[in-house]
């Protein structure tokens, strides 16, 4: 019954969608019954194989909203974490604003930053773009070579000057919250996982407080809002995501303090995921400033 009910869900969704708007309409139920009788391990594999795929994409609001409602966390997140563990390398651009201590302002202009990775050994190259905040800066992070420090070049458009600095040291700690490791899809999953085990060990909900169906510069994406009692323990007292329906990213996340105010925003503007040059993480690269 299970095998049979999993064959008739992905039907649905790699089947060509071509059903008039009446069939359509009268999926979400039907939808929503099916995926809840899933164990979360059957709901990855389903929303992985769905995403980006045209059953999903051209599906009724109704539709997705019932797929939000009954995949479980893992199952909605699935598509991200599969992404990172089946490709080690890749790159991105994405905005961030975050306060950097309680009672700070959350800075207006974001920061503009194209970022390679590298999952085994962790391996990051960050540079601030123009039009961002601390535009020409650069770091280099090899675990491999040395977990505790970082080559930077952090003076700005006009600095020469590069120098090995602890990831965690003051001059970082007064450009972030984070360290340099914690750039990439794999700390937010992780961050996100954690609180799940924080409620789980007080006997509380991992699902989201609420889903919804949202657009955006026309395109729809799906809105996942999750509750915490308070931060600390957990990273955030709210934390809102935009998951992507067209390929397996996060497209924002946002966090949010106790007193209900962002303290962190980001939103990652591409997703390049690719073996990267030989030379992506060697401060001799022409293209590099160190």
């Amino acid at each position: 019954m299970k095998i049979k009910r999993y064959l008739v869900l992905l039907g649905l969704l790699t089947g060509m969608a071509d059903a008039a708007d009446d069939a359509l309409s009268a999926a979400p139920d039907e939808l929503r019954r099916q995926l809840a009788a899933m164990n979360p391990a059957a709901q990855c594999d389903w929303f992985a194989q769905g995403i980006g795929k045209p059953a999903l994409l051209k599906a009724s609001d109704a539709q997705l909203l019932a797929v939000l409602q009954a995949l479980e966390s893992s199952a909605l997140f699935c598509p991200v974490k599969r992404m990172t563990e089946q490709h080690p390398e890749y790159e991105f651009l994405m905005l961030r604003r975050e306060r950097l201590a309680e009672g700070d302002d959350l800075p207006e202009k974001p920061e503009r930053m194209l970022v390679k990775y590298r999952s085994e050994p962790r391996t990051i190259y960050a540079r601030w773009e123009a039009g961002g905040a601390r535009a020409g800066q650069e770091v280099l992070y090899d675990a491999g070579k040395d977990s505790k420090k970082m080559l930077a070049h952090v003076g700005g458009m006009f600095g020469v000057v590069s120098m090995n600095i602890p990831i965690d040291g003051t001059l970082a700690r007064a450009q972030s919250r984070h360290t340099v490791r914690d750039l990439g899809f794999a700390f937010i999953l992780a961050q996100l996982e954690s609180d799940h085990e924080k409620s789980r060990a007080r006997n509380l909900s991992t699902r989201p407080a609420g889903v919804k169906v949202v657009r955006e510069g026309g395109k729809r994406y799906a809105e996942v809002v999750y509750d915490n009692p308070s931060t600390p323990p957990f990273y955030a007292k709210q934390t809102r995501f935009l998951l992507d329906l067209r390929e397996p990213m996060i497209r924002l996340v946002e966090s949010r303090d106790n007193k209900g105010e962002v303290f962190e925003h980001i939103v990652f503007e591409s997703l390049d995921r690719k073996k990267l040059a030989a030379n992506a993480f060697d401060a001799k690269n022409p293209d590099y400033r160190f």
